[in-house]
């Protein structure tokens, strides 16, 4: 028997041809080669279609590429090749990486009455090519496909309902949970390409990416939000009701507050998430701001009423040596 040939050899494609590049090479060579067709060659045919089925599978395509035809032989163990160091490997080499006999080939990919004499009988219509006894497919999943979904901080905090494209052209509403995390994948079941033959579709794998915000950061579980104060609240301190992500709240600001200090709201963060119902901490981090009304007269005249009131230089302890 026939030793089975390379599949882009076979094909007559480059080793990085697209998957369009493939079934287009396939296509016109099946056609030529059709046994039904006058002069058509019934071996050749049955190697185009081994080729094809190696090269439109992007498993066996890989599996190819790494380890050759040895790949599909019987009881064949990827992870114990790997382990080998490439003894398994190369189409055409030596070891068990060899070349292999046609029918054999047939036989590993398509069952066991493939690659006899008479085993295979196609027809092309507009599906492709479909065997009408031994090889058969059968029912195929489609593939997964990820599609991007971008929120908001304040949405990714209470949780929000997003609306997207599917790759059928289809659109669907999804429920963002509150307290999701960027990069977190969520995946919608039977929403992904189509199967053929009568098989399941693919899922979307929705990767989510959380916008970052001017004024809040997520850090885990914990939030940290910046509070502008005026002048005068950052002095004088009290009791202000301020919004935050996870709802208004009322917080006492010290007397004299320094930028910067930090305030811990406990329980007003992120879900800690799975069976833990209990959340994360909101930090309040204080910013004065100076007055920006008064004028250059009103802004001095203030500076040294203030001056008479502070006793200490603040860059005493600023010693390099």
């Amino acid at each position: 028997m026939a030793q089975a040939r390379d599949p882009y050899q076979v094909l007559g494609v480059a080793k990085d041809a697209s998957t369009d590049a493939i079934k287009k090479a396939y296509r016109k060579l099946a056609r030529e080669h059709h046994p039904d067709r006058t002069g058509g060659d019934d071996t050749k045919f049955k190697e185009i279609n081994a080729a094809h089925a190696i090269l439109s599978d992007d498993d066996k395509r890989k599996l190819y590429d790494e380890f050759g035809f040895a790949a599909f032989r019987p009881g064949f163990n990827a992870d114990q090749a790997r382990a080998f160091g490439g003894a398994f490997r190369g189409g055409g080499g030596p070891g068990m990486g060899g070349a292999m006999d046609l029918d054999d080939l047939l036989k590993s990919m398509f069952g066991a009455g493939g690659g006899g004499p008479g085993g295979f009988s196609f027809e092309f219509g507009p599906g492709g090519f479909r065997s009408s006894s031994g090889f058969r497919r059968g029912p195929r999943r489609g593939r997964d496909v990820e599609v991007g979904c971008q929120v908001s901080l304040i949405e990714a905090v209470r949780g929000t309902e997003a609306q997207f494209m599917l790759p059928t052209g289809s659109k669907v509403k999804v429920r963002i949970p509150a307290g999701v995390r960027d990069g977190t994948t969520m995946r919608l079941r039977g929403k992904g390409a189509p199967g053929t033959d009568g098989g399941p579709a693919g899922d979307v794998l929705l990767k989510i990416e959380v916008l970052d915000h001017p004024l809040v950061r997520i850090d885990r579980d914990d939030l940290e939000m910046d509070l502008p104060l005026s002048f005068s609240e950052s002095l004088r301190g009290g009791q202000l009701t301020v919004p935050t992500p996870t709802g208004t709240v009322k917080v006492r600001i010290p007397r004299a507050a320094a930028s910067g200090t930090r305030m811990r709201l406990k329980g007003r963060g992120l879900p800690k998430g799975g069976a833990d119902t209990r959340q994360g901490d909101l930090y309040l981090v204080l910013r004065p701001t100076p007055p920006g009304g008064p004028d250059k007269k009103e802004l001095a005249e203030i500076a040294e009423r203030l001056e008479a009131l502070e006793t200490d230089n603040p860059r005493d302890e600023l010693d390099f040596g």
